[in-house]
């Protein structure tokens, strides 16, 4: 059995015999009817072909070495990570407000998520060149995909607020609020909301659970308090880059309800 960089090599015959575990999956499945056989192999067939893909082509973009390349890699990564916040979109039907979110999380995500990763990358790292793929991309897509949860979770909250609270808000108008004013409170939920899951996280941090970048670094032959170091590091960021984000599309989302003049639209009255 062989290594590679402290590696042990896992052969296609050793993934096939790793993947017989989803046999409980199946399992249950058939047992309760939960109908989720289809939706099963439609993930792993996906899991499958986009790990594929995205390993092929971060060979080929670690080759190029290519600062242009990868800043190209990490807008694409973004894209598809504001495509996919499903809960931010969840209950609207109309597709222009549809596209208003998710290029509201797209600009969020973008400056926040990657402010903080050029931050990490070459104020704290500071790796030889500065543009090394193998640091830049995976440290990117740590804080890209914390950042979209975030982001998500901050509107669809937000949104939820509003609906909840919307004679509230339009009450608070009436009596001279600013918009700022009247929504306070909402934006205050939805950034706890947003929030909360990183900073739970780091609560149990290394007693319930090795989170995967040092389980990662471990594994490939890294010293664990090395591994630590990188760990916490990366925790930080994602919790900063979290809070960006988060504060950034509550700002932006926030300015589609409320009119120049401080006037409330409610849900139902903006998908129209």
């Amino acid at each position: 059995m062989s290594t590679t960089l402290g590696s042990i090599e896992i052969s296609y015959a050793q993934m096939a015999i790793g993947m017989l575990p989803l046999g409980i999956v199946i399992l249950l499945s058939a047992v309760y009817r939960l109908e989720l056989i289809k939706s099963l192999v439609i993930a792993v067939v996906r899991a499958c072909i986009q790990l594929g893909i995205m390993g092929y082509l971060l060979v080929w973009v670690f080759a190029q070495d290519n600062p242009w390349v990868i800043s190209l890699l990490l807008i694409i990564m973004v894209a598809f990570a504001s495509q996919a916040s499903e809960r931010a979109l969840k209950g609207i039907a109309s597709k222009k407000i549809k596209f208003k979110i998710i290029k509201i999380l797209f600009v969020s995500i973008a400056l926040g998520a990657l402010s903080v990763l050029c931050y990490l990358q070459f104020v704290v790292v500071r790796p030889e060149p500065l543009w090394e793929g193998k640091y830049i991309i995976p440290l990117g897509g740590m804080l890209i995909a914390q950042s979209m949860v975030a982001g998500s979770l901050a509107v669809e909250r937000l949104r939820s607020e509003f609906e909840a609270r919307a004679d509230e808000i339009e009450t608070l108008l009436a009596l001279g609020a600013t918009s700022a004013e009247a929504s306070r409170e909402s934006v205050k939920v939805a950034m706890t909301a947003a929030l909360m899951p990183i900073i739970n996280s780091m609560m149990v941090l290394g007693i319930v659970a090795l989170p995967g970048m040092m389980s990662g670094q471990i594994l490939a032959g890294v010293s664990p308090l090395l591994a630590v170091r990188y760990q916490l590091l990366i925790f930080f960021c994602i919790a900063a880059s979290a809070a960006l984000v988060s504060w950034l599309s509550i700002r932006m989302v926030r300015s589609l309800f409320f009119t120049r003049d401080d006037q409330f639209i409610r849900l139902e009255s903006l998908q129209n």
